[in-house]
């Protein structure tokens, strides 16, 4: 007995052996890469993925719609790396989840504010913002992957400038939501 509470004294003296901070290993996993598809492919982005998946589909039920589209014929109708990165996204978030242990439908990474009445009104919500949101990606001429996180790898100016413009209007747009919801909820911040 003596001896098991001398180990555990030894222990517990010891400093704890520190981790590698979660931001430090997946930034660096990312800029890893990063660097692999610039070295490899092209600079990665996904927001091409989805007009290059809408035109195989409807090159298949119309042979011959992606020849008469200019667009079409600029990015190409065919299922390439980044459609197959879109489709890895979820497939990851999923098998993430379920190795984590989180197999039921409640885990969450953090408290969502509720701001509508009805999952209906959420949804519509949700589909109406992605739907903004690729719409925008495709008229800027890429994503939020493509301009930041390509264009900063590539020491861009653009890819700092858009960052910058990106994770202060996200703030600003967490802020603003968080006080709605507060509000709602009965309290005030």
């Amino acid at each position: 007995m003596i001896r098991v509470d001398q180990a555990m004294a030894t222990t517990e003296t010891r400093p704890a052996r520190r981790a590698i901070p979660a931001w430090l290993l997946w930034g660096t996993a990312i800029g890893l890469v990063q660097i692999f598809a610039i070295a490899t492919v092209q600079p990665l982005g996904v927001s091409t993925a989805y007009p290059q998946f809408v035109g195989f589909v409807v090159e298949k039920l119309v042979p011959g719609f992606g020849a008469s589209q200019p667009y079409l014929q600029k990015i190409g109708t065919a299922i390439g790396w980044e459609v197959m990165l879109v489709m890895g996204i979820p497939i990851g978030a999923l098998l993430s989840r379920l190795l984590a242990g989180r197999s039921n439908g409640n885990a969450t990474a953090c408290a969502l504010p509720s701001f509508w009445s009805s999952s209906r009104s959420q949804a519509v919500a949700v589909f109406v913002g992605g739907f903004l949101i690729i719409f925008g990606a495709r008229l800027a001429n890429g994503c939020t992957s493509g301009h930041m996180l390509s264009g900063m790898a590539q020491l861009a100016l653009s890819g700092f400038l858009f960052g910058a413009a990106a994770f202060t209007t996200g703030t600003l747009t967490a802020l603003l939501l968080m006080k709605r919801s507060n509000r709602a909820q009965g309290g005030e911040r």
